[in-house]
């Protein structure tokens, strides 16, 4: 049995084999108060790499920091094979933009925010979006291969954009901004919808399949 994270991912497996199913990860959840989406603040998390494209997140950044020069963004992660690159372009900009080593103390830093950004070009699954989500933070993301489709519910409890159109993108991060209500409900609905990945609702799926195993044996 091929165990995928998800069902885009498991539909390139079926290709090769029918014996394929869907387990997502297991996420380390916010258990506490989560963000009153009030700070002019928004954040992402990743490494420096081509796969985050951070540099098509700066882009798009800088021209909501035209609109809203009042908020800021936060990165969080501060490595990887294009820090050199992407710390350069940060430098050149006036856009209110902070970076961030790697922190245990990731799920605080979610709490001080009031959106969640990400522009990568794949993620086997994502497991940031869930964490940001379980802190009560909207998510404005790029539907790419295959993690943000599974997780996100679009208008919902984030925006899930068409791939790599940063001008439909930089739209839904203004409508975030300005409207505060939003925000809110988004996040409210995005704080639920992460109990999903709750060990305790994930682990029985791996039971399920190692007794089915057994069975077919």
């Amino acid at each position: 049995m091929v165990v995928a994270l998800t069902k885009g991912d498991a539909e390139e497996w079926k290709k090769q084999t029918p014996n394929v199913c869907v387990i997502p990860n297991v996420v380390h959840l916010n258990t506490s108060d989560c963000s009153d989406c009030s700070s002019k603040s928004a954040i992402t998390v990743g490494r420096f790499t081509k796969q985050k494209d951070l540099t098509c997140l700066l882009h798009i950044w800088n021209q909501v920091y035209q609109r809203y020069p009042d908020w800021q963004f936060h990165i969080y992660g501060g490595y990887g094979d294009e820090q050199d690159v992407i710390l350069s372009v940060i430098n050149q900009m006036d856009a209110n933009i902070q970076v961030h080593k790697s922190t245990s103390d990731i799920i605080e830093k979610y709490k001080d925010s009031s959106v969640f950004l990400l522009t990568s070009k794949y993620e086997p699954f994502g497991l940031v979006l869930p964490e940001a989500m379980s802190c009560g933070l909207p998510i404005v993301a790029f539907d790419c291969p295959y993690g943000p489709r599974d997780i996100i519910s679009d208008g919902v409890d984030g925006f899930l954009i068409s791939n790599r159109n940063e001008e439909e993108f930089l739209e839904k991060v203004c409508l975030l901004i300005k409207n505060s209500d939003l925000r809110v409900q988004m996040g409210q609905k995005g704080y639920s919808s992460s109990k999903r990945y709750h060990v305790e609702n994930i682990m029985p799926l791996w039971n399920s399949l190692f007794r089915k195993i057994i069975e077919m044996n």
